[in-house]
C-alpha cells in the first residue's frame, strides 16, 4: 500500500506544470482532422479563386477582390492553425490589436498618398530632349 501511495506521489510530481491535474485551467485544444481538412478545402479554394480572379479584368474591383479573398485566408490560418479561436482572452486581444494597428498604418499611407499633387507629365530624366535632361 505505501509504495502505490509514493507511485501516486511521484507521478503528480513529474506532470508539467501546466496539467489540468495541478491545478491550471489552460489545457491545448486539438483540432480534428474533419476540421483541418475543412479548412484546407477553404484554402485551396480560396488559392483556386485569386488564380482565377487574377485572370478576369474587373476594373477598378480587381485589388478589392483580391484583398478580400487574401482576408479570408489569413483568418482561416490565424483562428485554425494559430490556435487563435481557442486561446485565452489576452491572445485574442493581441491579434485583434495588430490588425487595427495594421488597419491605422494603411489609413495613413493612404492619407498621404491621396494628398500628393499629381503629375501628368513624364519626369525631365525620362524624356528623350537633351535640354530637359540638363536640368
Amino acid at each position: 500500500m505505501a509504495h502505490e501511495t509514493t507511485h501516486e506521489t511521484i507521478h503528480e510530481t513529474t506532470r508539467p506544470a501546466g496539467h489540468p491535474a495541478n491545478g491550471s485551467d489552460h489545457a491545448h485544444h486539438s483540432i480534428s482532422a474533419t476540421t483541418c481538412l475543412m479548412v484546407f478545402a477553404a484554402l485551396v479554394i480560396g488559392t483556386v479563386a485569386t488564380v482565377w480572379t487574377a485572370s478576369m479584368d474587373l476594373g477598378a474591383l480587381n485589388t478589392p477582390v483580391a484583398l478580400a479573398i487574401a482576408i479570408g485566408k489569413a483568418t482561416l490560418i490565424i483562428l485554425y492553425f494559430m490556435h487563435v479561436l481557442y486561446s485565452k482572452w489576452l491572445t485574442r486581444t493581441v491579434v485583434i490589436s495588430s490588425f487595427f494597428f495594421l488597419i491605422i498604418m494603411f489609413g495613413l499611407t493612404f492619407a498621404d498618398y491621396f494628398t500628393r499633387e499629381k503629375t501628368r507629365e513624364i519626369p525631365s530624366l525620362y524624356s528623350s530632349d537633351p535640354i530637359l535632361k540638363q536640368q
